[in-house]
């Protein structure tokens, strides 16, 4: 979907197509695309809890060795509706305000 812009440049009308984004759509691909990563995560904390906090130490320049986490049903249920809604619902608000402010 697009919409079709015209200003005046001197004598001269231009005219250009702006896509529009799908909030919908982008939600739901970046909902389902986070979830999944995710899980990898979670997978990754139960094989090798060691090695994931040692990469996540390294990857955020702090000391995590300490903290221990432990994956219960309920805070991987909950954990994964944060992330991925919580995401999905930030990229369609960009898409969202993408949208509005292309119009103008």
């Amino acid at each position: 979907m697009t919409h079709s812009i015209q200003h005046s440049v001197g004598n001269r009308v231009c005219s250009y197509t702006v896509p529009i984004l799908s909030v919908r759509s982008l939600f739901l691909a970046t909902a389902i695309t986070t979830g999944i990563a995710y899980l990898v995560c979670v997978l990754f904390l139960i094989v090798a809890p060691q090695a994931t906090m040692g990469f996540f130490s390294y990857v955020l320049h702090a000391n995590l060795s300490g903290i221990i986490r432990s994956v219960t049903w309920g805070s991987f249920i909950v954990g994964l509706l944060v992330w991925s809604m919580g995401i999905g619902l930030y990229v369609a608000l960009v898409a969202r305000l993408y949208n509005k402010l292309s119009v103008r």
